[in-house]
């Protein structure tokens, strides 16, 4: 017994969680195999040691009394459930609000600039002043390209 399914076998055979069948092809190994033998008393030794000295878990309150405060919380949440509608549909206006409202900023930008400026630059490509500001406009059609110079 080397492999690791034969291994696997003996272990669960020693828990007590094999099938009758292969329980039985386990325990017809055990008397000519002392390898497989070894390691099953080795196994019953080291459960035996877990469960006798493995610590007592002590929780100061019974069983029923952890359960009854998951029922109160339960009851409090259903009783505060009739507020989640009104604040659900909150969230469903918000979810409309915010992208209106990017809509509109950019309809804003959009409408704030002008079209006769940018037909004044781009035409002429010549110097225009505004107050103490000139800007020059290069536009290559051919090579679909379109300078700006702000001096």
């Amino acid at each position: 017994m080397k492999n690791n399914e034969s291994l696997l076998d003996l272990q669960a055979y020693v828990d007590g969680e094999l099938p009758e069948d292969r329980r039985r092809e386990v325990e017809a190994l055990l008397p000519a195999d002392a390898d497989a033998r070894e390691l099953v008393e080795g196994l019953r030794r080291l459960s035996g040691l877990l469960r006798t000295h493995e610590p007592a878990a002590v929780v100061p309150a019974s069983r029923e009394f952890y359960w009854s405060q998951i029922r109160r919380r339960i009851e409090a949440e259903s009783v505060e459930s009739p507020t989640a509608p009104a604040t659900a549909a909150a969230l469903g206006w918000l979810r409309w609000l915010i992208p209106a409202l990017g809509v509109a900023t950019v309809v804003v930008v959009v409408s704030m600039r002008s079209p006769s400026s940018e037909l004044a630059l781009a035409g002429g490509g010549g110097d225009v002043t505004l107050a103490d500001v000139s800007s020059t406009v290069f536009r290559s059609e051919s090579d679909g390209v379109t300078v700006h110079w702000i001096q």
